[in-house]
């Protein structure tokens, strides 16, 4: 049952707005021919079957999950019927749902029974090209997102109205020749041709350049989620031992010359974090997790107290040391990107912890998702979540409603608008001087 202070701040906090710290929204393209089916593949519910997209293949016993249409067996109706039993439960799925029955306006849950009725009414509204982008503005309430398109770097997806740029450097940091890849089959000597490649302090020139250009043009922060490959120690390697890695092919160079040629980057990138004014987003937790608790990146943090860096996930599954970390320093944003889709009870424990021990414009959100469907189940995850955490200050005498009402606020977009640079109504503010 709700507590009268969450049916006071639940009519309220419906009606905010959201700014986005991260989405990977798809491209118009892909939003083609959408169905319930292809939402799922789309979505982190495909992470946990062997569908392809899980981040590392999980082992052989496992592959029960399935997608509905991977069943084995091509029974459509029993496969809806054991995913449904199976992720019933799983917040990826819960708020997935949730997100569907408030664009599409229905009623009771989702079945194996009205699978087919539903999909077919997506894919009637998705006729409608800017469907998805409506979804995100009329139902999600989204004002803005900063867009993390991994697959073409600085991208705004042709919709500049609604989406930012951040600008990845994964690829810059892990490969150090046109033989290495980093985890998305990326290479900076493919993708640019014409980026030197026998020269390191020209090849560091022309880097400096493409992210100046991407600044200059509409970027708001830049990115590093190099935590799915590598630990996020990042030690502080000289620019000669850099150097002289630079331009080998992957059977000259060993393991620890790739760690140390990704540990100049990245802290290279930190220092041009500074120099651009952008702040630094930075996955930690989940990802490879042998390495890439939060607590790995303090000697970085300390080395550039100049650089802001926004560290996301909120560290999960190490969200009290993320809680320390943001205790300790003045350069960092926790961020609860992704955090509410994950696990809710976990957002809603973290984000109580972050509001005891650190100051109200220091937390971030996003919804790290790559459909409309999934992005207003993240919005509406983390609403939920604000509304449970503030309704139960209010309770034990911790706020009052002014104060939760003024909190909400900056934590759905006015803390992110401070931090990218948009106006409270989400648009861009006037434009940073370029750099000269």
């Amino acid at each position: 049952m709700q507590s009268k202070s969450y049916s006071m701040l639940d009519p309220f906090v419906d009606e905010l707005p959201v700014i986005s710290s991260h989405e990977h929204h798809l491209p118009d393209d892909l939003q083609k021919d959408m169905s319930l089916d292809k939402l799922l593949y789309h979505s982190y519910l495909s992470w946990y079957t062997d569908s392809g997209n899980s981040p590392k293949p999980y082992p052989d016993y496992r592959k029960k999950y399935h997608l509905p249409q991977d069943h084995p067996g091509n029974n459509t109706a029993l496969g809806r019927e054991i995913f449904l039993d199976q992720f019933g439960s799983n917040t990826y799925w819960v708020w997935l749902e949730k997100g569907i029955q408030a664009i599409y306006r229905l009623e009771g849950k989702i079945s194996a029974e009205n699978w087919d009725e539903i999909s077919h009414k997506i894919s009637d509204c998705y006729k409608d090209p800017v469907h998805h982008l409506r979804v995100l503005g009329e139902t999600g309430r989204y004002l803005r997102a900063i867009q993390d398109s991994y697959w073409n770097y600085a991208s705004d997806l042709g919709h500049p109205e609604l989406f930012s740029p951040t600008l990845r450097t994964d690829m810059f940091i892990m490969s150090s020749h046109e033989s290495i890849l980093d985890a998305d089959q990326n290479s900076p000597f493919t993708v640019y041709p014409d980026a030197p490649g026998n020269n390191f302090d020209d090849y560091l020139a022309f880097v400096r350049a493409l992210f100046e250009n991407w600044r200059n043009g509409g970027a708001v922060a830049m990115k590093c989620a190099v935590a799915y490959e590598r630990l996020i120690q990042f030690n502080n390697a000289s620019k000669k031992r850099a150097g002289e890695i630079f331009g080998k092919p992957v059977g000259q160079i060993s393991a620890q010359d790739r760690l140390a040629y990704g540990d100049f980057m990245f802290n290279w990138f930190c220092a041009l974090a500074k120099q651009l004014d952008l702040p630094f987003q930075i996955h930690t937790g989940l990802g490879d997790l042998s390495g890439s608790n939060p607590m790995l990146l303090v000697p970085a943090i300390e080395r550039h107290p100049g650089t802001r860096f926004v560290l996301f996930h909120a560290g999960f599954p190490w969200q009290a040391k993320m809680a320390g970390i943001a205790h300790n320093y003045r350069n960092v944003i926790v961020d609860m990107v992704w955090v509410p889709l994950i696990s809710t009870s976990a957002a809603i424990t973290g984000l109580n912890t972050f509001l005891d021990v650190t100051t109200s414009d220091a937390i971030g959100w996003g919804g790290d998702t790559w459909t409309s469907e999934e992005a207003v189940g993240a919005a509406l995850a983390w609403k939920h979540v604000v509304k449970t955490v503030l309704s139960e200050r209010i309770d034990r005498g911790f706020l009052d409603l002014r104060q939760a009402r003024n909190l909400a606020e900056r934590l759905l977009f006015k803390n992110n608008a401070e931090l990218y640079g948009f106006s409270p109504s989400g648009g861009n503010l006037t434009q940073a001087p370029p750099l000269i």
